[in-house]
C-alpha cells in the first residue's frame, strides 16, 4: 500500500471499531453496501462510520452504519451517544437504528435529507456556514457544493487533526469488481479521486468549492478519513496534501471564458454522450453479462 495510506488491521474486534488517533475511531462495516450511481452499474462500496469522543465523554457519530450488539457494546464503553450526523443526503440509511437504540441522541440532517426521511425527527439541519455550537470548539465543519445536487458537510476533529470526507473522495479495491465495472469505475475516476458523477453535479459554483477546499487545507490535517476505501485513513500532512491535490484537480481554476465554455461542454457531454454510453454499460453489466456467466456455469 502507498506511503501514508494506513491499512485496515487484519485482526480487529468483532465490532469493527478501530482507533485512528486520540478520541477518534472508525467502525468498519462488514461486507459492502450496494449502490447504483445515476446511469451506472451497481457497485459494492466498502463503508465505515466515524466516532468522535468529545471532552464531556459524549459521542459524535458520523455516517452511522448498521448498529449490531457488538458495536453497541463497544460504543457504550466509550461514552454516551449524543450526536448522530449525516454528512450528505446519501448517508442516512441507519440513522433510525441509532435513534431507536439511543432515544436521547440528537439527529442532525445534511441539506436535502429531511424530505427523504420524514420518518425521522431531526434536531436541526447542519449549518452550511459555521460549526454547530454544540461542538464548535472541538469540531469544525464546512460545506462543499451548497448549490449542487449532493451538498456535503466535511468535518475536522481539532484534537486529532483529522478531516472526514463522505463521498467527495473515494477509493476501491479493483479486485472486487467485474471487468465491466473496472472499466466504468476507472472512467468515472473512482480511485483516490472525486468521482466524476460528483464533479458533474457540481458543474457550476466551483469558486465556492475551491474556497471550501482551501478551508480544509488551512486546517492542516494530520489524518484523513473517507467513507469508502479499502484503507483505514491517510496519515501525514504531506501525504494528505498530495491526495487533496490529485483528488480535487478538477477544481483547478481556469480563465472565466474557458471555465464557462468547459461548464457548457461538460453539460452537453453529460446529456449527449455520457448518459447514453452509461445506459449501454448498465445494460451490459446488470443484464447481459450476468446471463452469460450464468449460462457458462456448470
Amino acid at each position: 500500500m502507498a506511503q501514508g495510506f494506513r491499512p485496515i488491521p487484519s485482526k480487529q474486534p468483532k465490532s469493527g471499531l478501530i482507533e485512528v488517533a486520540s478520541n477518534i475511531w472508525t467502525i468498519e462495516a462488514e461486507g459492502f453496501v450496494y449502490y447504483r450511481p445515476p446511469m451506472q452499474p451497481r457497485y459494492p462500496y466498502p463503508f465505515r462510520a466515524v466516532v468522535i469522543r468529545l471532552d464531556d465523554a459524549s459521542l459524535f457519530i458520523h455516517s452511522p452504519i448498521r448498529l449490531t450488539p457488538n458495536i453497541q457494546s463497544e460504543i457504550d464503553a466509550l461514552g454516551t451517544v449524543k450526536y448522530v450526523v449525516s454528512p450528505n443526503h446519501i448517508h442516512h440509511l441507519h440513522m433510525g437504528d441509532w435513534s431507536q437504540a439511543y432515544p436521547d441522541a440528537r439527529l442532525y440532517a445534511s441539506p436535502r435529507l429531511p424530505p427523504k426521511r420524514k420518518d425521522l425527527t431531526f434536531a436541526k439541519m447542519l449549518s452550511t456556514t459555521t460549526p454547530e455550537p454544540e461542538w464548535a470548539d472541538q469540531i469544525h465543519q464546512c460545506i462543499f457544493g451548497s448549490n449542487g445536487f449532493v451538498p456535503e458537510i466535511v468535518f475536522f476533529h481539532r484534537e486529532s487533526r483529522t478531516v472526514i470526507f463522505g463521498d467527495l473522495i473515494m477509493d476501491f479495491d479493483r479486485e472486487i469488481f467485474s471487468p465491466v465495472a473496472r472499466t466504468t469505475t476507472r472512467w468515472n475516476q473512482m480511485y483516490r479521486h472525486t468521482p466524476r458523477g460528483m464533479q458533474l453535479v457540481n458543474t457550476f459554483g466551483r469558486a465556492s468549492l475551491r474556497r471550501s477546499l482551501e478551508k480544509v487545507r488551512a486546517w492542516k490535517p494530520k489524518h484523513l478519513i473517507v467513507a469508502h476505501s479499502p484503507w483505514l485513513c491517510v496519515d501525514g500532512e504531506e501525504e494528505i496534501t498530495n491526495l487533496l491535490d490529485s483528488a480535487f484537480d478538477w477544481l483547478n481554476p481556469q480563465p472565466a471564458i474557458v471555465g464557462a465554455a468547459m461548464a457548457a461542454t461538460r453539460f452537453l457531454a453529460l446529456l449527449l454522450l455520457i448518459l447514453p454510453i452509461h445506459t449501454v454499460l448498465v445494460l451490459v453489466a446488470d443484464t447481459i453479462y450476468p446471463r452469460i456467466r450464468q449460462r457458462r456455469s456448470p
